[in-house]
């Protein structure tokens, strides 16, 4: 084969056959019905045609393929919106469920904080309710023994007595009021207006002797007494600020 062109033999055999059938009586006589090797003579289309036939085909399959194409490229564009879709509802779930937790958590914890402080206030409600009760209670005894005091039935010769022990008597009401009104102060936290409301009556001026009778316990008292009631509120004061800032409310 060397300085020679390669050819398909079937080509070459469908163009001597071409040629034999266009040729016709020219060359060799064209077969008749009679003639059995003629019948049995098999059409042979044009390479041409033949060429035409599998580009087409070729074609047919390529259409077909782009056709798939577009289909799985609709099905994936569907199936990205779908898990789009899912992904938007599992986000928005998922962030429920924070809300949800967070704010549990913070309920469970103000409410128990709220709860220590009212279970406190009602301890503190009852022993306020039994503290008026009982210095009530005191100050209408107090009050019967004052208004008991007939001045006018002393006799002459014992006045300077009885008149003694009237004055003990109304010192120990005014020690009585000063105790019963820090611890309901105390109890309370009420202001430093409320405490000077009552001291304004409790320590009245007196006659003049009766300052001159009074010792040093008698005084020591009375400061303790006055100085209670601001120590006691502002104690109360300071553990309510603490509570507030402990449990984060301010």
């Amino acid at each position: 084969m060397a300085n020679t062109d390669f050819f398909d033999d079937d080509l070459i055999k469908q163009r001597d056959a071409t040629k034999k059938i266009r040729l016709g009586s020219s060359d060799e006589p064209v077969g008749t019905l009679s003639d059995p090797s003629a019948s049995d003579e098999v059409p042979v289309r044009p390479v041409s045609d033949f060429n035409l036939t599998r580009m087409a085909k070729h074609k047919h399959e390529v259409n077909e393929q782009v056709a798939t194409a577009m289909q799985e490229l609709e099905r994936l564009r569907k199936r990205q919106e779908d898990l789009e879709r899912e992904k938007r509802d599992l986000e928005d779930l998922r962030r429920k469920q924070q809300d949800y937790d967070a704010g549990k958590r913070e309920m469970i914890e103000r409410l128990s904080q709220s709860l220590v402080i009212l279970e406190k206030d009602e301890l503190q409600a009852e022993r306020l309710t039994e503290l008026l009760a009982s210095t009530r209670k005191r100050f209408k005894t107090m009050q019967s023994d004052i208004e008991s005091l007939r001045e006018d039935t002393w006799p002459e010769d014992q006045i300077r007595d009885e008149l003694s022990k009237a004055l003990v008597i109304l010192d120990d009401a005014r020690l009585e009021f000063n105790k019963g009104m820090a611890k309901i102060d105390a109890a309370t936290g009420e202001n430093q207006q409320t405490t000077s409301q009552s001291k304004a009556v409790i320590f009245e001026e007196r006659h003049g002797h009766d300052e001159e009778t009074r010792d040093f316990m008698y005084w020591m008292k009375v400061g303790l007494a006055v100085s209670t009631p601001l120590m006691a509120t502002l104690v109360i004061l300071f553990l309510f600020f603490v509570l507030l800032h402990s449990s984060g409310m301010i």
